[in-house]
């Protein structure tokens, strides 16, 4: 029990000793007014920032005695949970804030913290700040350039809306008021970028063919661009035709005047020449420039002589429905090999393509491609099948794209149709009782590829049956048991004809029905026969 009096005596008279120091305090304490300081200048603002909190010293600025022998201790700092002190300007284009503990401890490091925040697109951006005496530089975020007590970032390029955050790290190396001033400085320039361009000219000459064929047409295409980077002025193509090779105008050199090329740009010269002789000849195009100096390209052609032959023979006539052979030859002509032939036989669309050995088939058309040395000659062959009546040619083709060569050649074929009848007969009632009917379906078709004519058609009914009628595609005439149709003057290919002839069952037996077919163009009458069981 005493000792917690005297804890709470001491206690008690501690807090005495603290609100007498905080009153002696405030009486002596000057005023400080706020915490910053702000200071312009057309470019530069430069604001103060203090920490009142930090260790002040107390000065009594009254009259007064000296004081004891023993000076005064500093007064404590009493705020255990720190808060922020902070300020910011706004100018030229740029504002800045800044911030730093309210208090901190000796040999502290702590952080003052800053936004530059754009408020124009700005080219270049000075941030200053000075350390203050009682401090040093422990580190900054970013670098900053650090020049005794002065630290320094120099931002660039910070467009519209941009914010940059900064720190400098500090450490507190002495008891006293810390205060420490910021400045920010903006700067624009004027500012004039002139290009150094260089021209250069590039010149393609080609040809599409590589070989041609005398007495054939030789296209020549230049190309003349500026590659480089600067106008390239007073540009003249001079294209010099060699021996061998003639323009329509007769002048073995062709000047182009082409003026100002942009870079980037390209020209397109179409020369036109025909080959006069054979051999291999080079045509040489010049490009020239008043700025760009000059460059050329050439490109060669062999001119040869070839020629290409191709004949076709086969079947002069075949009937509908059969066979017919053709045979193609194809002859290199000239002096040279020909390596891409292309030989192309189309079947009309009466015919029907069978066959073409090594060839690609691709419906009615056969293609071969091959090579001819020169003078040297192949054979193919195509079989094909009439569809239709008449004369139709079947059509082959020879071509060498290399060299320009054509040939072509056909062969024709008659073909003729053929009749081919077909006789049917079928009962409808089998089998027959004594007293009942049946009715016998005569049908007479044309298979073939052609009409026959005059198609008659007789009928025997055998004892056991008695005929009771007869109709058809012909008038009928009856006699006893037998009926004699009047013949059928045309039947067209595919064509059917059909007749009825009804009868009774009078006895029991084996009921043999007959029918015979006759045209003109059957040399003997085909039977036909049908058998119906009566009981």
């Amino acid at each position: 029990m005493n000792i917690i009096k005297k804890l709470i005596g001491a206690s008690a008279l501690a807090a005495m000793i603290a609100i007498s120091a905080a009153q002696l305090s405030a009486e002596r304490e000057p005023d400080l007014g706020k915490n910053f300081t702000v200071s312009d200048s057309p470019e530069t603002t430069v604001f103060n920032l203090q920490h009142p909190s930090i260790n002040r010293h107390v000065h009594d600025y009254r009259e007064h005695k000296p004081a004891p022998a023993a000076p005064a201790a500093p007064a404590p700092v009493d705020d255990c949970a720190p808060g922020l002190v902070a300020d910011s300007i706004d100018q030229y284009g740029v504002s800045l804030s800044k911030s730093a503990p309210a208090t901190v401890a000796l040999n502290e490091p702590y952080a003052y913290s800053y936004t530059v925040t754009a408020k124009q697109d700005l080219k270049r951006v000075v941030v200053q700040e000075q350390i203050p005496a009682g401090a040093v530089y422990v580190s900054s975020n970013p670098e900053a350039e650090v020049s005794g007590s002065n630290v320094t970032w120099t931002l660039y390029n910070l467009a519209k809306g941009t914010q940059a955050p900064l720190e400098l790290m500090v450490k507190a190396t002495s008891v006293a008021d810390l205060s420490s001033c910021a400045t920010v400085t903006t700067y624009q320039d004027a500012c004039t970028t002139t290009a150094v361009g260089v021209p250069e000219l590039a010149i393609v000459k080609t040809t599409p063919n590589e070989q041609v064929l005398v007495n054939t047409g030789v296209p020549w295409d230049i190309t003349v661009t500026n590659t480089g980077n600067f106008c390239a002025y007073d540009v003249v193509v001079t294209d010099t035709l060699p021996a061998g090779v003639v323009h329509e105008s007769g002048n073995s050199q062709l000047v182009a005047e082409l003026g100002t090329l942009a870079p980037g740009e390209s020209r397109d010269i179409i020369v036109n020449t025909t080959a006069a002789a054979t051999g291999e000849h080079c045509n040489v195009a010049v490009a020239s420039s008043s700025n760009a100096g000059s460059v050329q390209d050439d490109a060669c052609v062999k001119v040869v002589e070839a020629g290409l032959e191709v004949t076709k023979a086969g079947t002069s006539m075949q009937f509908v429905g059969k066979q017919a052979s053709y045979q193609i030859v194809v002859r290199n002509t000239g002096d040279v090999p020909l390596s891409d032939v292309v030989v192309k036989d189309t079947v009309p669309a009466q015919n029907k393509l069978l066959a073409a050995p090594l060839a690609q088939i691709n419906g009615n058309t056969a293609t071969w491609t091959t090579r001819l040395d020169a003078g040297e000659s192949k054979n193919f062959d195509v079989t094909v099948m009439g569809l239709a009546e008449g004369t139709f040619c079947n059509q082959v083709s020879a071509a060498s794209a290399a060299y320009g060569l054509n040939g072509a050649d056909d062969a024709c074929t008659e073909w003729r149709g053929y009749p081919a009848l077909l006789i049917e007969v079928i009962d409808t009632e089998d089998p027959l009782l004594v007293g009942e009917e049946t009715t016998y379906v005569i049908q007479i078709t044309n298979q073939g590829t052609a009409a026959d004519t005059n198609v008659g058609l007789n009928v025997q009914l055998p004892s056991e049956l008695s005929l009771v009628s007869a109709a058809g595609d012909s008038k009928g005439i009856i006699s006893g048991n037998n009926v004699n149709f009047a013949p059928y003057a045309v039947l067209n290919a595919k064509e059917i004809i059909q007749f009825r002839v009804v009868a009774k069952a009078v006895s029991v037996g084996d009921a043999r029905f007959r029918a015979q077919m006759s045209s003109d163009l059957l040399k003997t009458p085909v039977p036909e026969e049908e058998a119906t069981q009566v009981y």
